[in-house]
């Protein structure tokens, strides 16, 4: 199989200041965060927070950060615009349950945010936010980072090809790092509702994001799923039913697990084609199968070659595997430092409104399911 060259990382013009962020939380993610940040020239960050003052210094010292705290509001009190390091964005890796008031406390005190998936954890929530970046004129979204991928690209370029389509099933299904330690009686944050953990909004929206973002927003929302004795779910099933629209027709799949490894890829189907992946969340190795990989040049066994197909009719296929280079976050981050750099507000590949449309269909999925999140309850934005 070969795959594509990776698309390049959009450079940083050297003349230009680094866009400088602050970032919150010191977890993994956090990590990952800083490590796109050590290889992209156009980002910077300048200090750190964490509930545990001792995380945010040691997070400090690994990535070569000069300042560490242990509030949110004291990092941006020491890093607004008229101080000796400014701060542009703030990038939210706190637990889920955070993501609402972290955000909104950055926005209001006139930061940008880019804030982790989940990006909020009740659609109530999620307006709010939105209507705190449209009043502080500010940049917010959401850190999915499947919409900058180089094979979402291609999921996107290739679905036209195959006219309408009938069935999708996408999957993301992880045994979580967490899972040992809850079975031992500890309560982390991925399995604790009070955290707004759980398979539906660690993973579930992976493949409810990518659905959104492909079909749009569906008709009906269907949910099955199992808990655990904390309250939180482990694994299930949604599904997306599309009624309406250019979508009409179409039914979307998506099965989630934080107990048990990936045993299959993910597939999107027209009447003739199948377009298949090996993971939603970044897909590199894909495949069109049926009438649509043939041969489209009209230049016969030379064109195949060219672009990967072969075969024809319903047997054939094409390649549109993808590479992809650099730190996991690269890409989002790249075009992040971009859209702050140009003054844009939002994204138009992953608008904030995708993002409210995600959090309302993993609300009417956890309500299904039986998960209940202390924000359910007092009904607060934050």
């Amino acid at each position: 199989m070969v795959a594509s060259p990776a698309p390049d990382l959009p450079s940083a013009d050297p003349q230009q200041a680094p866009v400088r962020f602050g970032v919150v939380g010191a977890g993994f993610i956090a990590r990952w965060f800083a490590e796109a940040v050590a290889q992209e020239p156009g980002a910077q960050i300048v200090a750190v927070t964490s509930a545990r003052a001792e995380r945010a210094a040691a997070f400090a010292r690994e990535h070569g950060v000069d300042s560490s705290y242990a509030s949110l509001t004291q990092m941006l009190q020491a890093h607004g615009p008229d101080s000796t390091q400014p701060v542009d964005v703030i990038y939210v890796g706190s637990p889920n349950s955070f993501h609402a008031e972290h955000t909104i406390t950055a926005l209001e005190a006139g930061f940008h945010v880019l804030v982790e998936k989940p990006f909020a954890l009740t659609v109530a929530q999620a307006q709010a936010m939105a209507q705190a970046a449209r009043e502080a004129d500010r940049f917010l979204m959401e850190a999915w980072l499947s919409a900058h991928e180089p094979g979402v690209a291609r999921l996107r370029e290739t679905l036209p090809r195959m006219g309408r389509l009938r069935r999708a099933v996408l999957v993301k299904e992880q045994r979580s790092s967490r899972l040992d330690a809850y079975r031992a009686g500890k309560n982390p944050p991925a399995f604790d509702p009070a955290a707004g953990g759980g398979s539906l909004m660690d993973l579930a929206v992976y493949p409810v994001s990518l659905a959104i973002h492909l079909f749009g927003t569906p008709d009906r929302v269907t949910a099955t799923g199992h808990l655990l004795d904390s309250g939180a779910d482990s694994h299930g099933t949604v599904v997306l039913t599309y009624d309406h629209g250019e979508s009409s027709g179409l039914e979307v799949v998506c099965t989630h697990s934080k107990t048990s490894p990936a045993g299959a890829g993910s597939f999107i189907a027209s009447e003739q084609d199948a377009l298949v992946m090996d993971d939603c969340q970044w897909p590199r190795r894909i495949e069109l199968r049926g009438p649509a990989a043939s041969d489209l040049s009209g230049e016969g066994d030379r064109g195949a070659a060219r672009n990967g197909s072969r075969g024809a009719g319903p047997q054939a296929r094409q390649d549109l595997s993808v590479d992809r280079h650099g730190p996991a976050l690269g890409y989002e981050l790249a075009e992040v430092c971009r859209l702050v750099r140009s003054g844009a507000r939002g994204s138009s590949l992953h608008p904030v409104y995708a993002s409210i449309a995600a959090v309302d269909v993993l609300a009417q999925a956890r309500a299904q399911v039986g998960v209940r999140f202390p924000a359910d309850e007092c009904g607060q934005p934050r």
